[in-house]
């Protein structure tokens, strides 16, 4: 009897890895199907009911993960997919709109708002950013692989975040970030470097003076850390590929 339970554990833990295989496998089709360069293509998402659909049913699935199963970087993997694949789904919902402060009554409802299922509760992007992530699996980086649905984040990978090959995920991402104007902008008149607000509401996790010695890990071209810090607006328009 024990040697059968033994058995069906390990062959119901197979079943749970294929089907979360499978759900992956979907989510991934989704992203290469949808995120471009300049964005993501919501228009022809929404007008394609069943790939809408195909989304819900990809978090439908997530919320019956046991996370605890999985390995450690598999955990963190899976929490920033749920992250992104909830905003996306957000937008979706509500589309069109210019801005995801549009979503809910007040401007930023949307991180607030307890709507994604994970093990049988209701939780919010807040607190699968903060409560989770930034929390139980701190990496700065993940600033750079959550996506808030907006011009001046971070891009969208066109890829799932796998447990397998995360570090060198994040680290593309951040470096993508980092070369990109939506992280820093040199005024040489000025002798100053704007950058991105990000740098500001999350300085303690950056753990550095200026954003520029954070920055100078991840870019071919070395920012002067000396140079006085600006902040670059913050813009929320919608991160739709034009």
């Amino acid at each position: 009897m024990k040697y059968i339970m033994i058995c069906l554990g390990i062959f119901g833990a197979l079943g749970l890895l294929n089907a979360s295989n499978e759900t992956s496998g979907t989510y991934a089709e989704l992203l290469q199907r949808y995120v471009k360069d300049d964005g993501v293509a919501y228009e022809s998402w929404v007008a394609n009911s069943s790939d809408v659909q195909a989304l819900n049913s990809v978090l439908t699935d997530w919320s019956k993960v046991d996370v605890q199963k999985l390995q450690r970087a598999e955990q963190k993997a899976f929490y920033i997919n749920v992250y992104n694949a909830a905003m996306l789904q957000a937008v979706l919902d509500h589309y069109p709109l210019k801005s995801v402060k549009e979503i809910g009554l007040l401007p930023f409802s949307v991180f607030k708002k307890k709507y994604i299922s994970l093990s049988g509760a209701k939780v919010s992007l807040d607190h699968v950013e903060k409560g989770i992530l930034l929390k139980a699996y701190f990496d700065p980086r993940i600033h750079f692989a959550v996506n808030c649905a907006s011009e001046s984040c971070p891009p969208l990978r066109a890829e799932p975040y796998v447990g397998e090959r995360l570090d060198q995920q994040l680290d593309e991402q951040t470096r993508l970030f980092a070369e990109s104007r939506r992280a820093a902008r040199v005024n040489t008149g000025s002798r100053s470097t704007a950058y991105s607000e990000l740098f500001k509401w999350y300085a303690d996790d950056f753990g550095v003076k200026s954003p520029a010695e954070y920055l100078n890990r991840y870019r071919a071209s070395k920012l002067d850390v000396k140079q006085s810090v600006k902040w670059i607006d913050y813009d929320w328009s919608l991160n739709a590929s034009k």
